[in-house]
């Protein structure tokens, strides 16, 4: 137990830096146990090597043990202090003859063939993981920490995202949805959902940083609702961006959610672009946050 506890805590602040780096609100990869595609996609490279070559040396261990059992019918000799049981496992496993061997039961035989059955099993599903983080495209957006409501009703619901990413999104979607607890009979409580129609709902390209503003009209739910019930109704505002990446062809999909108390209100979002010595306009990333109160 003691060397578990100590492995959760080496690899718990892996994980949380995976995240902070990302900047995503994506479940972290140590939550995925019953998703293992899922979870070996989202670890950090070095835990995945480890993953994988743990991966290998259990199945030489236990096939090893099983050799053990019969261990008289394999002709060969040991190396290194390890049994000839181990080092035929080893070298069966992985098709590689470091030294000559045979078996000479029908047990040993068909173990022998039951382990390079798996070893196939075993290299295919590696070489996919590899394969899928490779060509993995993972196009991170950095939302601002809160939404600003400039004046209501009338004016606008915005959220601010940039990205650091030198390629481009193409062909992207984008929406906001409203997500609150309605009694819909009595003592019957449905989470419903509630269209935030955006004044930009797509674009060809996306690149660097973009702003999302929804209206706040009379058919608003913002303003139908109205924030303080909205807030009682443990509200939520996710944001969803859809898009292609250029180069792979690959989808890109990024969400953010929103409480209500994030949402400043008589606020809207400081200018990012700037212009340098020589009159070129260049983007702050760092003042994503960044805002300024109307009037």
């Amino acid at each position: 137990m003691s060397t578990l506890t100590s492995l959760g805590s080496i690899l718990r602040p892996l994980a949380q830096r995976h995240r902070l780096t990302l900047g995503h609100q994506r479940s972290p990869w140590t939550s995925l146990l019953r998703q293992p595609i899922s979870m070996a996609l989202r670890m950090p490279w070095p835990v995945f090597f480890l993953a994988m070559t743990s991966l290998y040396l259990a199945e030489v261990v236990i096939f090893a043990f099983a050799f053990q059992l019969d261990g008289s019918h394999i002709v060969g000799d040991g190396t290194m202090g390890l049994p000839s049981s181990a080092v035929f496992s080893l070298q069966n496993l992985f098709s590689a003859s470091f030294q000559s061997a045979k078996v000479t039961s029908i047990y040993t035989l068909a173990l022998a063939a039951l382990q390079r059955i798996f070893g196939l099993l075993t290299n295919a599903m590696v070489t996919g993981l590899f394969f899928l983080r490779f060509t993995k495209v993972d196009a991170p957006l950095r939302f601002s920490s809160n939404l600003c409501l400039s004046f209501s009703p009338g004016g606008h619901l915005s959220c601010r995202f940039v990205t650091g990413d030198h390629t481009y999104w193409l062909r992207v979607s984008y929406s906001m949805v409203l997500f609150m607890d309605e009694e819909i009979e009595p003592g019957v409580v449905q989470r419903r959902l509630h269209s935030l129609p955006l004044l930009n709902s797509s674009t060809p390209q996306l690149h660097v940083t973009a702003v999302l503003s929804h209206v706040l009209s009379a058919e608003s739910p913002l303003v139908r609702f109205g924030l303080e019930a909205i807030q009682r109704a443990s509200g939520a505002i996710l944001v969803l961006v859809e898009g292609t990446d250029e180069v792979t062809g690959s989808p890109l999909l990024q969400l953010h959610h929103y409480q209500i108390e994030d949402i400043l209100e008589g606020q809207v979002f400081a200018d990012l672009v700037s212009e340098d010595a020589n009159g070129l306009r260049r983007v702050n990333l760092d003042a994503l946050n960044s805002t300024r109160a109307i009037g």
